[in-house]
Order: structure tokens, then C-alpha cells, then sequence
């Protein structure tokens, strides 16, 4: 639910063709998980301004129109788990099933933070949608959300997306924050080399 990310997934696209045989993981990051309170007037104009710039700059599809409920809550917390229950069950489809979620959130107006809008996005999928339930509210699900953002921290990583490179166990920053491919390829291609 980073705006950015959303504008970054063709890169992620891009990258899963041009390196097929490089592994991609995706990490979720803790960014708007504390959140309680419903968005006001302020910040839906501030993400409605995001959304602009990333549109701008990416071009990717987005409803200006924003019409989630006056007591919509940015929280991310359930979409995150979702990602890692889908997960838990088709793996090799987390990525597209992210790519799904963004695309109904961004381009669609859907509230994805709805259990039933979730449920409803994974019939594309050949998923079981009981243990899919399940697994969003299990402890594993959480736990494995929670490695994530321990890593995340430990990496000190402050902006979205970010894309890092696992070599021998050590992470290379590639972009911190939104990159257009022309410029991450070249950086790739060089640790690639090594």
C-alpha cells in the first residue's frame, strides 16, 4: 500500500523476465502498520498528491477519484499478512498476487483492507480460501511478518521501495526509494558480473 512500490512494479516485472534464473524476495516493510485513526481531509490530500507524482513519473494507473470510506484507516497491517498467507500457499505467485492487490487498490478504488475484498481478489488464484483466512490470522503469518521488519530494521531501510542484493550473505542497496529501471539494470548487470 506505498504508492511507490505500485509505481515500481513494472521494474519488478521487468526484472523477473530480463534475470529469470535470479530469485526476487519480496520483504514487507512496517510502513503504516501502528495506525488507528481514519484518514482526514489533510492526509487524503497529501496521498492524493503522492499519487499524482507517481503517476507522473511512472504512469501507472491510479482512481484520482479515491473514494474509500470517510472512516478508511491506512493501516496495512492485513494486506501484509494476506501477502504472507497467500504466500504460504503459492509462493511462486506472491509477487503477481501483490501486483493484484496494488492494481485493485490503486486503479480500482477497492479497500483492500476489507477481509472479504482480500478473500475476493485470490479467486484468481488456485488458493484455498478457508486456510487462506486462517493463515492471515495465525501466529506463524505474524511472525513471519514480524522477521520481515526485524530485517528491515537491521537494514536501516527508510524509503520505499527499496531494492537491495543478497550476496554471500551481505545486502547491496541497489535504490533506496523509486528508480526507473533504464537506471537500476546497469547496477544489476555489474554485481551480476562480480
Amino acid at each position: 500500500m506505498c504508492s511507490w512500490c505500485w509505481g515500481f512494479s513494472p521494474c519488478i516485472e521487468t526484472i523477473k523476465q530480463e534475470f529469470n534464473g535470479e530469485p526476487i524476495r519480496l520483504v514487507l516493510t512496517p510502513f503504516r502498520v501502528d495506525i488507528t485513526e481514519p484518514m482526514d481531509k489533510k492526509l487524503r490530500n497529501y496521498v492524493l498528491g503522492q499519487w499524482q507524482k507517481v503517476h507522473a513519473t511512472t504512469s501507472q494507473p491510479f482512481d484520482f477519484n479515491f473514494n474509500v470510506p470517510d472512516n478508511f484507516i491506512y493501516n496495512t497491517t492485513i494486506v501484509a499478512k494476506a501477502i504472507k498467507a497467500f504466500k504460504n500457499q503459492l509462493p511462486e505467485k506472491e509477487l503477481d498476487f501483490m501486483k493484484t492487490l496494488q492494481f485493485a487498490f490503486y486503479a480500482k478504488n477497492q479497500n483492500i483492507t476489507d477481509q472479504n475484498i482480500l478473500l475476493e481478489l485470490t479467486k484468481k488464484f488456485a488458493l484455498d480460501a478457508d486456510q487462506f483466512l486462517q493463515n492471515i490470522q495465525s501466529t506463524s503469518t505474524a511472525d513471519e511478518l514480524q522477521q520481515d521488519f526485524d530485517l528491515c530494521k537491521q537494514l536501516s531501510i527508510q524509503s520505499y521501495p527499496t531494492f537491495m542484493y543478497l550476496k554471500k550473505e551481505e545486502y547491496i542497496l541497489l535504490s533506496s526509494g523509486y528508480l526507473p529501471y533504464a537506471e537500476l539494470k546497469p547496477r544489476i548487470v555489474s554485481l551480476l558480473k562480480d
